[in-house]
């Protein structure tokens, strides 16, 4: 937006039903001094008012109106959601579009914000549901979209015409702000975090600062999807993956997993846009589970088999916190997990270092002898609570073993942007975090290749 000119504000609204409403919003917008546009989104009638009609928005992607009016509730949401997504990034393009604000019930929502989510993080979204209080997650996907509760969907009244004035002042507040950002900005990493991995990531965080990038801290509870997001827009050029844990978060279908309704995939985007890369198994011996009463009696039924490790021995998965319960993959669900992250890194097109610690992942992934209360785990417990040793190595996590034979066997040798590297490491070591910092720095520098740390101590060749 140009200094100077007026913030442009789109209003999207089911305008059959919620017309009324939507008007008001945007004489609220413009009396807060910006230029309200009404987008019309609804799915039974055209309201011929709107500044874009339907007809326009279906245009975008070639739909007839026809086509939606006569669809079940669910193809309709789709075909305008579809429609409105690809009309707005062609304002964005345009330079038409400085905020995005709707006022809406569940199905209106369900439109509006499959078209917030088309526009990049950081742009100005504002979502008024009256679900708000609910699992939202399917709404947000991986972008930033600000979630208000209206309390009531129709009517302006004493309760709504203060909520929706609010929400209208926010939006062009935030149309107003968003190029106050400065021009010359320092590069960006992102850096994948767990409570467990933390004392890792925070020394990579400060190799990168010392070297004059801005870092993000990525944790690993679905906002994965949103650093693969940043990645393909170009706003962060390199990545510490120390800790992939959503994958098993996925695999398991926990509610920290990558929403469904999200397109992309983890893992994917440093290598297709070519970026430096680490990437190491980080909480991948464990799930991330929601409260322990919410666990599947199935996979309790396995704790007390034994055909999953448990919490010393208990037949009982450890209890991280009142929210949270771990979930230990068995070891063909860690082949599984192999598999999918080194079919992955075969297409990298940049400098890709696949480490694997063999002495385990996270704080609770580490044997007795190398606990302590700096590594995020008290010897006085014992072993960590997913530790899981190798017989033949009791040194090594099982887990680490099998991975590595998963990797050793898929592992696309003829790909020269991607290195494998078995450490005699715990990924907490300080050792390993001067390995990784090596290794990114080489790769900053232009020095890196693949098979350059084979005399490293500590570093094993495949």
């Amino acid at each position: 937006m140009a200094s100077g000119k007026k913030a442009n504000i789109i209003c999207l609204g089911i305008l059959d039903t919620k017309g009324d409403e939507t008007k008001f919003l945007a004489g609220e917008i413009a009396r807060q001094g910006a230029n309200a546009k009404v987008m019309d989104i609804s799915l039974g009638a055209e309201a011929l008012w709107a500044d874009i009609p339907l007809s326009e928005v279906l245009a975008a992607d070639q739909i007839a109106m026809a086509d939606v009016f006569k669809a079940s509730r669910t193809e309709a949401i789709d075909l305008v959601g579809r429609a409105g997504a690809k009309k707005i990034l062609e304002l964005h393009r345009d330079d038409q579009v400085d905020g995005v604000i709707a006022w809406a019930g569940s199905v209106g929502t369900s439109v509006a914000t499959r078209i917030m989510r088309a526009l990049p993080i950081g742009f100005p979204k504002i979502m008024m549901c009256t679900l708000a209080a609910g699992d939202v997650s399917s709404w947000l996907g991986n972008k930033d979209i600000y979630i208000v509760n209206p309390i009531s969907e129709i009517g302006v009244n004493r309760v709504t015409y203060q909520i929706v004035n609010n929400a209208a002042s926010a939006i062009v507040a935030m149309a107003a702000a968003k190029t106050s950002q400065p021009k010359q900005q320092r590069p960006l990493v992102a850096l994948t975090a767990y409570g467990t991995t933390t004392p890792t990531v925070m020394k990579c965080a400060k190799f990168m600062e010392q070297r004059g990038w801005d870092t993000i801290v990525i944790h690993q509870v679905g906002t994965g999807a949103t650093m693969e997001d940043l990645i393909r827009s170009g706003q962060i050029t390199a990545v510490y993956d120390i800790t992939t844990g959503e994958l098993s978060n996925s695999m398991f279908g926990s509610i920290y997993a990558i929403g469904k309704d999200w397109e992309g995939q983890r893992l994917t985007a440093a290598s297709a846009m070519g970026i430096p890369q680490i990437v190491c198994p980080g909480g991948l011996a464990q799930c991330a589970w929601g409260p322990l009463k919410t666990m599947p009696q199935a996979i309790l039924d396995e704790f007390k088999a034994g055909l999953r490790p448990s919490y010393q021995n208990s037949g009982e998965p450890y209890t991280h916190n009142e929210a949270v319960s771990v979930v230990t993959p068995t070891l063909e669900e860690t082949k599984t997990l192999a598999l999918e992250v080194v079919s992955k890194l075969n297409h990298a097109k940049g400098p890709t270092m696949l480490a694997l610690p063999m002495r385990g992942w996270s704080a609770y992934d580490q044997s007795a002898d190398l606990a302590t209360i700096e590594r995020g785990w008290a010897k006085e417990k014992g072993a960590g609570p997913v530790w899981w040793p190798d017989p033949d190595n009791p040194r090594w996590s099982i887990r680490a073993t099998t991975m590595w034979s998963v990797f050793s066997d898929n592992i696309d040798r003829a790909n020269a942007n991607l290195d494998l590297i078995k450490c005699d490491m715990h990924l907490l070591d300080d050792a390993f975090v001067e390995f990784l910092n090596g290794c990114m720095g080489d790769m900053l520098d232009g020095k890196w290749r693949k098979g350059l740390y084979r005399e490293t101590p500590g570093l094993l060749a495949d």
